[in-house]
């Protein structure tokens, strides 16, 4: 997807209360030494971060391993002065990294690292971003997990640099992630790859679906990212969750149904009179270390352990939803009928998430996966029909940023850095989902709601408009 230009970049940021000793301006030179200390250590702990990748534009495309990784091609600082917004300048900078390339592919790891620090604050926002063949989103937590508790921890690591920005990587053979079927089986049904096969290459004659998200049709330029952010305070997020606990459901349950009742108000019948989306699924649960690879830890690992399961909502539904929508539903709550519906909608999701996790990786679209010979031409004809979702919810959980929760940590109380927000962001998927949802949250902090889509497949202000009911009605539900 990366080589076709149908998706660029995938991010995790967290906020970042420094330590007294590091907020200072004359702290500047200590607090850059510091940070840069910690994203070596970090990556000398995730190989994956190491390599670079050979023959990208072949059927069988490798990890080459490097000899150094030079810090300055990977690792920016921005110094904000008080009259600079901190909070515009953070949204610019997650869309330019989300839509930046990846020079020098077999020469570079994918990943950059963004840093931005306004003077006489004790605030630091570190922004991780990186080619998706490398990591998954729940990656990036997995980064910022490590980052932080190197940050919080002293260690040398100047056996592994020839200068301030170059680090000698190890000789010996990197332990990269293995490939996923090596760690499990992925059994597949006859059954289930024969309809699986008639749904990926029936005549479009066949193929045609009312779900489709024909709304939004596949176009692959211009590239562009639009992203649109909002967060929720602690205390409402906790009546939210209270919420979903008492109608059976999730916090990613919620968003699918309030993402449902915001389309069907936005989108005529005739333009969109059923929708599907789907759901982003951690594998590392159903992962274990093995034989072959005794040292590898799943939910500590940086790699691709990522499936999808997906959600359909039929006709009969969504007319049930439009006749209960109020004719006037800009700036307005949701009424209690329609609540109702989209806690019915939050509770029939969850029931698909939970089934998904119940038969594990057993009829998984990861099994079929070795059944693609060049997925270049398999990515090529995706381009080619029309976009099956229209949204897509990939929920990374909550991140524990407060040290004094974890005992590896080892900076004193005073000296601690502290992880005060978290968000994560999703580059436009050309041929996926015509919504990307990427909601995050610091335990005891915000929650943070990402939202982003091509920019040339509908108009900017139904975006927004989606994003905004969320907010709203997420606050409604909070309170």
């Amino acid at each position: 997807m990366y080589v076709l230009d149908q998706y660029r970049g995938t991010s995790v940021s967290c906020r970042f209360v420094l330590p007294p000793s590091l907020a200072s301006q004359d702290s500047r030179l200590k607090l850059v030494n510091t940070v840069q200390a910690a994203i070596v250590n970090t990556v000398l702990q995730n190989p994956v971060l190491q390599v670079a990748i050979l023959d990208a534009n072949s059927k069988r495309p490798a990890w080459i391993q490097l000899e150094n990784l030079d810090l300055t091609q990977h690792v920016e600082w921005q110094f904000l002065d008080h009259s600079a917004d901190f909070e515009d300048v953070s949204q610019e900078t997650t869309v330019s990294q989300l839509d930046a390339t990846y020079p020098e592919l077999e020469k570079r790891p994918g990943w950059k690292i963004f840093i931005l620090h306004q003077f006489e604050t004790d605030i630091l926002e570190i922004l991780f971003t990186w080619n998706h063949p490398h990591a998954d989103g729940m990656s990036g937590k997995i980064f910022m997990e490590s980052l932080f508790q190197n940050l919080n921890t002293k260690r040398n690591n100047d056996i592994h640099q020839d200068s301030d920005n170059v680090i000698r990587l190890p000789q010996s053979t990197p332990r990269l992630p293995p490939p996923i079927e090596e760690l499990t089986k992925l059994p597949v049904e006859p059954q289930f790859a024969l309809k699986s096969f008639w749904q990926e290459y029936r005549p479009q004659i066949f193929s045609r679906s009312l779900s489709q998200a024909n709304w939004a049709p596949i176009c692959l330029s211009p590239y562009k990212t639009q992203f649109r952010v909002f967060t929720i305070d602690n205390a409402t997020l906790a009546k939210v969750l209270a919420a979903c606990r008492e109608h059976d459901t999730t916090l990613t349950g919620l968003l699918h149904g309030l993402i449902l009742v915001s389309l069907a108000s936005h989108l005529q019948e005739n333009a969109a009179p059923a929708f599907e989306s789907i759901t982003a699924i951690d594998l590392r649960r159903f992962l274990s270390s093995t034989t072959s690879y005794p040292w590898i830890q799943p939910k500590r690992t940086m790699g691709n352990y990522v499936t999808i399961t997906g959600h359909v909502f039929g006709t009969d539904l969504l007319k049930q939803i439009r006749s209960k929508i109020p004719p006037k539903t800009t700036d307005v709550e949701l009424p209690a009928s329609l609540l109702d519906e989209v806690w019915s909608t939050a509770f029939a999701v969850r029931k698909d998430i939970q089934h998904k996790l119940e038969i594990g990786v057993k009829n998984d679209m990861v099994g079929l996966m070795r059944f693609v010979g060049d997925w270049l031409v398999q990515m090529r004809d995706m381009a080619r029909r029309p976009r099956p979702h229209s949204w897509f919810v990939s929920n990374l959980g909550v991140l524990d940023g407060n040290p004094n929760t974890n005992e590896e940590l080892s900076s004193g109380k005073d000296e601690a850095w502290f992880i005060r927000r978290a968000q994560f962001a999703i580059s436009a998927e050309t041929t996926s989902a015509a919504l990307m949802i990427s909601p995050m949250t610091v335990a005891g902090g915000q929650l943070c709601v990402g939202g982003s889509w091509q920019d040339c497949i509908f108009d900017v202000s139904l975006g927004e408009s989606v994003m905004a009911d969320l907010e709203r009605w997420l606050v409604q539900i909070g309170t």
